[in-house]
């Protein structure tokens, strides 16, 4: 194939001088771009002793990439459209001087233990940049420095990451050690960047290279999960990557750009094709939140792991959209990122695909561990959150977590993360600490070492129902603290998009209290038995009902704030128990028509009444169905009903005098002589009566 060929061919290229020639806009857009060409041509190369800086896991070999992209898109740029040789000699220039280095990865690969590494992320990102000059400036170069540099490429960067990844004789790496971003970013860097000099390389030995990083790739996204090693599969059944939004962002759309410079090259890849996960985008933008800023919609991600609020997820996004893979929520995304010219040259303009995500479901439950639940799609509105998974790298140390976003922002939060060179990184943002969790007071919380030997007994959803007016998700959270407790149990009931309340059951191996720290954004002020909060324009009501605690502030740490201090509350049980049952409510915005709340009691049984607006219910926790019972039922007369359900939800229009009663884990319900539902096993169900 005639160069380039990457991202656009000659004939792309025709086709955008003529649109500069007649399109204002698009001219303004391109002469922008290079705007700051006579700076670029000036500017100093990194040196190799720059590069190698300091001692640390990628020294400053992050540099080298750097500079290349940047320059890329300038002078490489410049050149192609105008035909101008003198960026081009530059970016020549840039390449001889790189290629002379002894390595493209820091020394702590170098010597590092039991194996040495010979490739990283620096090194890959810095081939594949490297490759995509050579393929932009190939015209002015002479066949020697064709060879040279193409040499240079593959000798300091391509088959140091095959020999590392893919290739049979030498690979140190398996799916089941690096199945997280590493694995896609560097194999799919490696792999494009061995398609744009492979005219210089041995044809059948390029093909051999090409076809095994397909199978790599396709074995990444495939991947099952490994229980010897603690590890999950890569994608859940909706799709997500289970390491956060930003290392979905990173390493699928790493793969996805490779998968569009193979198509560009050889036609349609079916080898990855055939694996690519079903929901792959949608189940990215189900973890966004569209919010509308500087006068447009945009797209916030929750930020659960090592992710941030304002997440950029375009690599994967527009990737998608160029391969066809795109849906109308992840286009929606697209184009609020703007549309780049390597892009608009190849004819994709992301501006124009004014889709939205209102097709996807409000409220998804996934099972790597994620529950969410919205009131609507539309920018600014109400998104409630749960996490109960897997902890390993960069996804953190926080089964039973929650997030509450509201009126545009976060407010009750994840801490979120910081630099990973900061000791604050896996002492405290990765840790139980940062995280709306459950601990014990004595006994501590999950054990850090789990973020790097991952869970044996990973946190899950083990329950959802999704109501006329309210969801209820189950976090079993046990897992990750099971040498401290057999039961924890964290049921949210989230209802009408603005109260909360939270039923955790707690069964501890020995004595012990209890603890619930709860993470915001904003200013609090403590209130009887709870606190009051303010985040911009929200409000909230935070109390706890049952049993009796004592509250108390924490210092914590904000986003990328390792510096900075703000207050977390900490509300602690009074007594030492092994069994705790714990009973909170969070109302957003109560001072718009605020619920009463009443503490109710029965046999075995302990409840609450919140009522609002004409709207009455009734939560109740049926003591015999915690656990303990063996042979016997876990029968009950709760409220008037005859049950052995093990949480109740009692819901009473006194306007319209309707009854609803939804059972979590009942095999029967009567009342008064009357069967509503009865079955021989247990199970989640709503029935509906009269008043």
């Amino acid at each position: 194939m005639q160069h380039p060929y990457l991202y656009f061919s000659a004939a792309d290229e025709a086709r955008f001088r003529e649109k500069i020639r007649t399109d204002p806009a698009a001219r303004a857009r391109y002469e922008s771009a290079v705007s700051d060409a006579e700076k670029a041509m000036r500017e100093p190369f990194v040196t190799e002793k720059e590069a190698n800086g300091p001692d640390t896991l990628h020294a400053n070999f992050g540099l080298l990439n750097q500079q290349l992209r940047r320059l890329n898109r300038i002078l490489g740029l410049k050149h192609r459209i105008e035909g101008d040789p003198a960026p081009a000699l530059r970016l020549r220039d840039l390449l001889l001087h790189f290629i002379s280095f002894e390595r493209w990865y820091a020394v702590s690969y170098a010597v590092r233990k039991p194996i040495p590494w010979h490739s990283d992320l620096c090194s890959t990102g810095t081939t594949l940049a490297a490759a995509t000059a050579y393929d932009l400036i190939y015209d002015v170069l002479t066949p020697a420095e064709r060879d040279a540099i193409a040499k240079g490429i593959f000798e300091r960067g391509v088959l140091p990451a095959f020999s590392d990844w893919v290739l049979p004789e030498t690979r140190i790496h398996a799916v089941d050690s690096m199945g997280h971003n590493w694995w896609a970013v560097c194999i799919g860097e490696a792999a494009a960047a061995l398609l744009a000099i492979r005219d210089r390389l041995p044809g059948e030995n390029a093909e051999r290279m090409l076809a095994l990083a397909d199978r790599a790739l396709a074995d990444y996204l495939a991947y099952p999960g490994n229980p010897l090693f603690n590890k999950m599969r890569n994608f859940d059944d909706r799709g997500m990557f289970y390491e956060s939004v930003a290392y979905d962002n990173y390493g699928t759309g790493s793969l996805l750009r490779y998968l569009y410079v193979s198509e560009r090259y050889a036609g349609r890849n079916e080898t990855i094709r055939a694996a690519l996960p079903a929901g792959l985008l949608d189940g990215l933008m189900e973890f966004s939140y569209p919010v509308f800023r500087d006068g447009e919609i945009r797209y916030d991600f929750l930020n659960f792991g090592d992710s941030d609020v304002r997440e950029d997820v375009s690599l994967v996004t527009q990737y998608a959209s160029m391969l066809g893979l795109g849906t109308a929520a992840s286009d929606a995304c697209a184009s609020t990122c703007g549309t780049g010219l390597f892009e608009e040259i190849a004819g994709f303009d992301f501006s124009r695909r004014r889709t939205s995500p209102e097709a996807l479901p409000k409220t998804a439950v996934f099972s790597s561990g994620y529950a969410l639940t919205r009131d609507t799609w539309e920018p600014d509105g109400t998104l409630f959150a749960v996490k109960s998974g897997f902890c390993w790298n960069h996804s953190h140390n926080d089964a039973g977590s929650f997030l509450l976003w509201h009126k545009g922002s976060p407010f009750f939060v994840d801490e979120g993360t910081c630099s990973y060179e900061s000791p604050f990184y896996h002492a405290y943002y990765c840790q139980d600490a940062a995280h709306s969790v459950l601990r014990l007071v004595r006994g501590g919380g999950r054990r850090d070492e789990e973020l790097y030997r991952g869970t044996k007994f990973p946190g899950r959803i083990s329950g959802n129902y999704a109501g006329r007016d309210f969801v209820w998700f189950q976090a079993d959270a046990a897992g990750p603290m099971a040498h401290l407790v057999s039961r924890l149990y964290r049921n949210f009931l989230w209802f009408e998009n603005r109260m909360l309340l939270i039923v955790d059951d707690v069964f501890c191996h020995a004595p012990d209290r209890v603890e619930f720290t709860l993470h915001f954004d904003g200013t609090y002020r403590a209130s009887g038995n709870g606190a009051e909060f303010a985040n911009g324009e929200s409000r909230a009501r935070f109390l706890s009902h049952f049993p009796e605690t004592t509250l108390s502030e924490r210092v914590a740490h904000p986003d990328h704030g390792e510096n900075l201090d703000k207050p977390s509350l900490v509300f602690t049980t009074r007594d030492e128990e092994r069994t705790h049952l714990l009973i909170h409510t969070l109302e957003l915005d109560p001072e718009e028509h605020p619920a009463s709340f009443v503490r109710l009691t029965g046999e075995n049984a302990e409840g609450l009444r919140i009522t609002r607006d004409g709207i009455e219910r009734e939560i109740w926790f049926n003591r015999q169905a915690d656990g303990h019972v063996m042979h016997d039922n876990s029968n009950n007369v709760i409220a008037g009903f005859d049950t052995d359900a093990y949480l109740l939800l009692i819901t009473r229009d006194l306007r319209e005098k309707t009854e609803r009663v939804f059972a979590v884990s009942a095999s029967f319900l009567r009342r008064g002589g009357r069967t509503y539902a009865t079955g021989f096993t247990k199970r989640d169900f709503e029935i509906v009566t009269s008043l």
